[in-house]
């Protein structure tokens, strides 16, 4: 494909002409991964600047040309405004991507993305449409699963799944937008369909600074550059904000407060939950899932299926169908203990699914948990405080501590616990869960939060294979084996 025609919709500011017809066969961005004969889209990231290795990449031979943010004298070279804009808009052109090719729903927020996402491919699926889910646990092109690396991948990634799903006959991708993705521009050339704003808490604060930062990340996918229409959670404090700064069409879903799609009539227990959602009539909903947020996650997907034409008829099937989601509050039961496995890793995500499962319990609540290490660590006594003020017994543990010292980030934990916490410390996560099982009776329920669907665990020096799910499933083993 010619330069010129990559470069289509970038802003370019300046450069050598005679270079626009130059003939490239695929586009680079990484140093360390360069594609023979390709153009290098070079930007100041935020760890590093790949204008510094532009002597070095050039001296490989494989590149035929560049575009940069800045001039620079040793190669031929394309100016633009924002090299992260430029490669998203120049990998759609790459592959191909008319705005029409396929309908496109965006999820963000703190909480709730990735069961949002199942959901809505286990609509859209019941409804015979092939999907693309891209998202936390794994990005999926119809029928072929990819290891997802990020929640959001990178924009060249983003356009050539998709490319990938049209291929094969997709009529719609749904994507989780990180806030890492969002401030990155990783997304742009992309006008969704539908983007969807689950919540705002506390999270991800080593990278955004503050509360205002991270919310203004999530605030750029509701701009009318990045989405048609809105649907935004009318419970939360920031979706109200949202709400009142839209300049798109948006409607509002809610369980306590008046919106375009209300919840009501709920019914919870430890089997699933379900409940009619209010939008000008009644819509019956009913899942396996459990716990008052994912009444929320329900709604949210409920609501963007009907707002983009799809049955009532459908929407109930679909959302019925989904058994459940790897890591999101996974049930295992063992020796009638209900062991639950859930993703949560930030004080709201934990507190929510606290909440959900203190007024399930028979007997008592015991928690299974611990803080990742290299992260925000303002969250790690706001953990023990949702844990201290929901569980009748808690079990410190490791959960990737990464380069932290373990005791360390066990202390940060422990520092949030008023001092009526009953807790037991096991750094070794097997020896925990295992203790947590030691100290149960039956019908107690277990929960072992902060990895959920992640099968491994990140330590100083080494990553090993770890999986909650596959702990547990031992314990049951073991039970039924009669060891």
């Amino acid at each position: 494909m010619k330069l010129k025609n990559l470069l289509k919709g970038v802003n370019v500011l300046s450069g050598e002409t005679d270079i626009l017809n130059t003939e490239v066969g695929d586009i680079s961005f990484d140093s360390r991964f360069l594609k023979k004969n390709s153009v290098f889209v070079a930007y100041k990231g935020a760890g590093t600047d790949s204008h510094e290795y532009i002597d070095d990449i050039a001296e490989t031979g494989k590149i035929a040309v560049f575009v940069t943010e800045k001039p620079v004298d040793s190669v031929p070279h394309i100016v633009v405004d924002s090299g992260r804009k430029a490669l998203a808009m120049m990998s759609k052109n790459f592959f191909g991507i008319r705005d029409d090719s396929i309908l496109k729903i965006a999820v963000t927020g703190t909480n709730g993305k990735t069961t949002i996402n199942y959901l809505l491919e286990s609509i859209f699926s019941t409804n015979g449409m092939k999907v693309v889910r891209i998202g936390t646990t794994e990005y999926k092109v119809v029928d072929r699963v990819y290891q997802a690396k990020t929640t959001t991948p990178s924009s060249y990634e983003y356009y050539r799944m998709m490319s990938e799903g049209i291929e094969k006959g997709a009529e719609v991708v749904c994507i989780e937008a990180s806030s890492h993705a969002l401030e990155q521009e990783r997304l742009h050339g992309t006008c969704f369909d539908l983007s969807i704003f689950t919540n705002l808490t506390g999270d991800h604060l080593d990278y955004h600074e503050n509360m205002e930062k991270y919310f203004k990340a999530k605030q750029k996918l509701f701009d009318s550059d990045y989405s048609y229409k809105a649907l935004i959670n009318a419970d939360d404090f920031y979706g109200e904000k949202l709400l009142g700064m839209s300049v798109i069409p948006s409607y509002s879903y809610a369980v306590e407060n008046s919106a375009d799609f209300k919840a009501f009539n709920i019914q919870n227990s430890l089997d699933g939950v379900s409940f009619a959602a209010a939008c000008g009539k009644e819509l019956k909903l009913q899942s396996n899932m459990v716990g008052r947020h994912n009444i929320y996650n329900i709604l949210a997907a409920a609501a963007a299926s009907n707002i983009l034409g799809v049955p009532d008829t459908v929407i109930y099937e679909g959302i019925r169908n989904l058994k459940n989601i790897p890591g999101r509050l996974e049930k295992i039961v063992v020796n009638n203990r209900y062991f639950f496995v859930d993703y949560a890793h930030t004080d709201d995500a934990l507190k929510n699914v606290l909440q959900s499962l203190a007024g399930l319990k028979k007997k008592r609540l015991i928690t299974v948990f611990g803080c990742g290490g290299d992260r925000d660590k303002t969250k790690r006594p706001r953990m023990a405080k949702a844990a201290e003020a929901y569980s009748d017994k808690i079990v410190v543990t490791n959960d990737n501590p990464r380069t932290e010292e373990p005791a360390s980030i066990i202390r940060d934990i422990e520092a949030g616990f008023a001092g009526n916490a009953s807790y037991d410390v096991i750094p070794d996560r097997r020896e925990a869960i295992i203790h947590a099982y030691e100290i149960s009776e039956e019908e107690d329920i277990i929960l072992v939060a902060g990895k959920g669907h992640e099968d491994y665990q990140i330590l100083k020096d080494k990553t090993i294979h770890f999986d909650d799910r596959q702990e547990i499933k031992k314990l049951l083993e073991e039970e039924s084996a009669g060891l």
